[in-house]
């Protein structure tokens, strides 16, 4: 039996956690990501937002009042669909491209970070 190779490049973190979701036509939703990487995330969306959407990520950071902030765009569309045992179940969603890291208006940055 031939061994499948992976064929992304980068390494993926498979959790699912929450994300803010920013854009100018739809202001700030929250949504569940998983599947994410250096470069990118799948986000489930019942609605996906339109390809190629600039939106702006926050992913929180347990017991911190500040978030991890990135700039981000609306690669491909996805619906997935699955059985769970009790049926057949579908997501919906959004592949985000990261393009880059960003402080997140009026944050200051910790001072172990300055040096």
């Amino acid at each position: 039996m031939p061994v499948a190779h992976e064929r992304r490049a980068h390494a993926r973190i498979d959790k699912v956690f929450r994300v803010l979701i920013s854009t100018d036509e739809s202001g700030d939703q929250w949504y569940i990501a998983r599947n994410i990487s250096s470069n990118g995330m799948f986000v489930e969306m019942a609605d996906p937002l339109p390809l190629r959407t600039k939106v702006i990520v926050r992913f929180t950071v347990p017991h911190e009042s500040a978030a991890i902030c990135a700039m981000a765009r609306v690669q491909n569309h996805y619906y997935l669909q699955f059985s769970d045992g009790e049926g057949l179940r579908a997501i919906a969603g959004v592949g985000l491209r990261l393009l880059r890291f960003v402080a997140e208006a009026g944050a200051v940055p910790p001072e172990h970070r300055l040096h």
